[in-house]
């Protein structure tokens, strides 16, 4: 069974052309951004952003995929400097 889908209304004429999925195949998920005021779409994993989002822009949607995601997972020091 699907999980529910929030709507916000009125749904822009743009939402259904969104990308369904981001190039993982991870769905996408309707988020609103509230300094800008404008709905995009996201993914997750694990309840974990991962990086990939998409604004409607210009008449098209433009994907977007943050640097630390684009290039792999940053290994981790501990924290601490250890010497």
């Amino acid at each position: 069974m699907p999980s529910p889908v929030c709507v916000i209304w009125p749904v822009p004429a743009t939402m259904p052309s969104a990308p369904p999925a981001d190039p993982d195949g991870n769905r996408a998920q309707v988020r609103f951004a509230r300094k800008s005021k404008e709905q995009y779409v996201m993914t997750e994993v694990d309840g974990k952003a991962t990086g990939w989002k998409a604004f409607y822009r210009d008449g098209k949607w433009q994907q977007e995929q943050s640097a630390a995601r684009a290039k792999g997972k940053a290994k981790s020091t501990g924290g601490r400097n250890r010497k």
